[in-house]
């Protein structure tokens, strides 16, 4: 489609597009949270990975608007592509493996869903909140984005260490646990293979030398 087209700048659009996601992401983290945080308080972790049987209305509401949210999410691919910029594989396989675990998780009413939102919520509200900035161009030093990188990759840690002790509720424990084996095996797999991706994306990125990264450039055209 682009091949023989110019790149589109569309700047206005990509600093409208990043702040209104930065916004709503900043907002669902504030909202949704609330509830993961209150169940944490009253009832413990174990109640509020497995248990989603009675969230408030709130969190219901902002649970649906994370769901939809990754079907628009898919627009920034769309500005990628109309800028002709590089189109990384952690990119598409991240926005289809999350938009695919999301439609599952809400369909089976997955309960760790709980703590997984309240974290996609905070690392999208530092992810898009970057890039909205820099859309606008503001200059950032390089540790705000390996900052923004580290809580991306964290989030991944963190979703596999949930996945885990879950994991251990429904096999090690006769505690019930609302969540299916095939959604957490879906679970593992995603959060896995995103945080082995993050890692590599975190190497070559920030740490690599410019020499080794050239090198790898030239192989590849």
């Amino acid at each position: 489609m682009m091949e023989n087209r110019k790149p589109f700048t569309l700047r206005t659009a990509l600093i409208l597009w990043n702040g209104a996601l930065a916004i709503f992401s900043i907002l669902g983290f504030l909202r949704f949270s609330e509830d993961f945080f209150q169940s944490l308080y009253k009832h413990g972790f174990y109640q509020s990975v497995c248990y989603s049987c009675h969230p408030s209305d709130v969190a219901a509401f902002w649970s649906l608007l994370f769901a939809i949210s990754k079907i628009v999410e898919l627009g920034d691919t769309l500005f990628i592509v109309l800028r002709k910029k590089p189109l990384i594989f952690l990119h598409y396989y991240h926005h289809a493996a999350v938009l695919i675990y999301t439609v599952h998780s809400g369909a089976e009413h997955a309960a760790p869903g709980r703590a997984f939102i309240t974290m996609n919520y905070f690392a999208h509200s530092a992810m898009y909140t970057y890039y909205a900035l820099s859309a606008y161009g503001i200059r950032m030093p390089k540790w705000v984005s390996m900052c923004v990188t580290t809580i991306q990759t964290a989030q991944m840690m963190a979703g596999v260490a949930v996945s885990y002790i879950v994991y251990n509720y429904k096999t090690q424990t006769l505690l019930p646990c609302q969540q299916s084996m095939v959604n957490l095996y879906l679970a593992f797999i995603i959060y896995i293979t995103f945080g082995i991706l993050f890692l590599h994306f975190f190497y070559r990125a920030y740490l690599a030398k410019p020499k080794k990264l050239k090198a790898e450039k030239s192989k590849t055209q």
